[in-house]
């Protein structure tokens, strides 16, 4: 009990330590098994030792672990507890999709690497949304150990199927949403969260573990850097560079900025000390000044996030206080009485709170929607975000899950709406990343306009009254199934060998996500889709182009079609078109559907450092020369900013445009100029 307790009081609400990364089995690289052959090894060796003392250190290096262990990994690729521990590198670290390749080989190499191998690629499956995959790998695991050996490692794999089959809803039907990087200036490799926003969105304050001159200090616990607030304001459009809040917030005890009130003069800050209570901290003459305890609130437990309403008169706060507790830590509210003195704390009760975790409470201006993260409700795993809204009954609704991409199967939280209801801000650890758990912003594009419906002088309108007699029984409907099997392989365009690879499937009419899964060893997979229409199809594989098209299955005739996918290695040369990248018309200014494509790209030039692009531009011929040169080297380049402010070294990046003077098709239809007006890059160097 002791140990859980320092573990709260170490970190903000004791949720961002990773404590499913500390069950993984040990796996020992033996130096007899590892060595080949004299040549390289001494070199090899020596990284795999500097990569083991990374590792031991937990989640909190294991990505320099994983530089180590990868130079080890060119020596011998053929060790199956080098491939474990590189899996659990990029698992528990941030690119968890490439962790399933490793974990896969280790298998292949030793079936009883671990005992918990089959534990750990389910997870890599969950990570990178292969729902499917992961539940078989998750039943492997629950029949290969004792009932008694699950509850001692403290998991619940029948917790985690089923998050896998509320994920395969909730990817199946997405919400319109674009998920955003705030970029280099606000996040960093290391942990940043807990977005604090002031009323006119031009200042953010955030909690950060990177260190600093003055942030020296590692965790004892999960030897990360203790936490310190930042702080960032607009220049523009975008976010300056952050920088350290006050020397004042900062010490050998965690800070973490977690509220603001509504005339943004007063800032909460979450401090450790303690048991980790709530201050607040006043701003005067142009500086804050020293902290002070919000006792009323306070208690002997641990009082993490907080959320204040327009009016200042109702505080939302979480607590693991035992008192009145329905499980774990739970909401509570505070009134502000005649007074100016807060009530006292009531617990905010079901349907909100559950047995398990309830965490970042955040509430809208007008007090009537509550925002928070919950381990509790059905979600795709880990902390999921929901949403409960105040009813004229004095209750408060039924919590909805904001569902994908929002939520993802990792831990998502400190959702803030900011007040025109189509802004968002919270804090995830996704794919794309900069490292560790970073900002973003969430825009709401709004619901599809829908076609309006009539009855009327329609020829089946006598339906609506129509009666069954005994002379007369009314057409029976029929259900058609419209399904197809797709599969196929997955290959390199060159040796037409296999490639493991991340498919995603999309409608292309309705924008969702039809299903997520990976290619195996052999480079099959195999998609049920639900129709035979028009699908759009995201390919990506480490060390290839990630491949973007569309394929059309509305002539198919059979119920189960082949189709191979060829991906291109990374070459110098090597061009992909950018679909879905929008402008707004006769402007080089990009719009907000263009960023989750853009993201992608990102995230490709993280995962290849050395890679360098041209982004050219183009056009078709309609209008003059010169202004369609001149658009297209404006649209070029303001792809080119948005990748710079992503964090893209500008050095890597140049931009062209060439108007109409590369056409792919023939300008003389709709639909070949539209192919024409289009956003390349090529790979220029590697």
């Amino acid at each position: 009990m002791k140990i859980i307790r320092i573990i709260l009081i170490l970190a903000l609400a004791g949720i961002l330590i990773n404590l499913s990364a500390i069950s993984q089995d040990k796996a020992r690289v033996h130096r007899g098994d590892f060595k080949l052959k004299p040549d390289g090894f001494k070199e090899a060796w020596k990284a795999v030792k500097k990569g083991n003392k990374d590792y031991s250190f937990g989640p909190a290096s294991y990505r320099s672990a994983r530089v180590n262990y990868l130079k080890a990994y060119k020596y011998n690729d053929k060790n199956a507890e080098l491939n474990y521990k590189i899996g659990v590198c990029y698992l528990y670290s941030d690119d968890k999709f490439e962790a399933i390749k490793y974990f896969k080989k280790a298998f292949e190499l030793k079936p009883k690497v671990t005992s918990d191998i089959h534990f750990q690629l389910a997870r890599a499956y969950h990570m990178s949304l292969d729902f499917d995959n992961a539940i078989k790998e998750y039943n492997q695991y629950k029949e290969s150990v004792s009932p008694r050996k699950l509850e001692k490692k403290n998991i619940d794999i029948n917790q985690y199927i089923s998050d896998c089959g509320t994920g395969k809803e909730l990817v199946s039907h997405p919400v319109r949403v674009v998920v955003q990087n705030l970029g280099k200036e606000v996040n960093s490799e290391y942990d940043d969260y807990y977005p604090v926003i002031d009323s006119k969105e031009q200042t953010i304050y955030f909690t950060s573990r990177r260190p600093s001159k003055m942030n020296k200090k590692r965790n004892f616990l999960d030897k990360k850097f203790e936490e310190n607030i930042y702080v960032a304001k607009k220049k523009d459009k975008d976010w300056g560079i952050a920088q350290i809040l006050s020397k004042k917030f900062t010490g050998k005890k965690n800070n973490a900025a977690v509220g603001l009130s509504p005339d943004d003069n007063k800032l909460y800050i979450y401090k450790s000390s303690g048991g980790g209570d709530i201050y607040y901290t006043e701003m005067k003459e142009g500086s804050w000044k020293r902290p002070k305890s919000l006792s009323r609130i306070n208690s002997r437990a641990q009082e993490t996030s907080m959320s204040i309403t327009g009016d200042g008169k109702k505080l939302y706060f979480v607590s693991d206080r035992e008192k009145n507790s329905i499980g774990g830590k739970d909401i509570y509210y505070c009134d502000l009485n005649a007074k100016g003195k807060w009530s006292k704390p009531k617990n905010i009760g079901v349907p909100i709170n559950t047995p398990e975790n309830e965490e970042a409470v955040s509430v809208t201006k007008d007090g009537k929607t509550l925002y928070f993260s919950s381990k509790g409700h059905p979600g795709m795993g880990g902390y999921d975000i929901f949403m409960s809204t105040y009813g004229d009954n004095g209750k408060w609704s039924k919590p909805v899950n904001l569902g994908y991409p929002v939520n993802t199967p990792d831990d998502d939280l400190f959702f803030t709406m900011m007040g025109n209801g189509k802004i968002a801000y919270m804090s995830s650890n996704r794919e794309q990343g900069m490292g560790g758990k970073d900002i973003y912003k969430v825009v709401f594009l709004g619901a599809e306009k829908e076609m309006s419906m009539t009855t009327e002088n329609s020829p089946l309108a006598f339906e609506t009254y129509d009666s069954v007699t005994l002379f007369r029984k009314p057409p029976e409907f029929y259900t058609i199934d419209t399904s197809i099997l797709l599969h196929g392989r997955v290959l390199d365009s060159e040796t037409k060998g296999p490639i493991l690879a991340k498919l995603q499937f999309i409608d292309s009419e309705k924008s969702n996500i039809i299903g997520i899964l990976i290619s195996d060893s052999t480079g099959n997979y195999k998609m049920h889709l639900p129709e035979k229409k028009s699908y759009g199809v995201e390919i990506t594989a480490k060390g290839y182009l990630f491949f973007l098209d569309a394929i059309d299955l509305k002539k198919e005739n059979k119920d189960v079609v082949k189709k191979d996918f060829v991906l291109q290695k990374l070459e110098v040369g090597a061009k992909v078109v950018l679909k879905n990248i929008f402008f707004e018309t006769g402007k080089s200014d990009l719009k907000e559907e263009s960023f989750q494509q853009l993201d992608i790209v990102t995230g490709f030039m993280k995962e290849n450092p050395t890679l360098k692009l041209e982004i050219s531009g183009h056009t078709d011929n309609v209008g003059s020369l010169s202004s369609n040169l001149k658009l297209s080297e404006a649209r070029a380049k303001s792809v080119v900013d948005y990748l710079v402010n992503k964090g893209i070294d500008k050095s890597r990046l140049t931009f062209k445009g060439y108007g109409p003077n590369q056409p792919v098709a023939l300008n003389n239809t709709n639909t070949g100029r539209a192919l024409n007006r289009r956003v390349e890059f090529k790979i220029t160097g590697k």
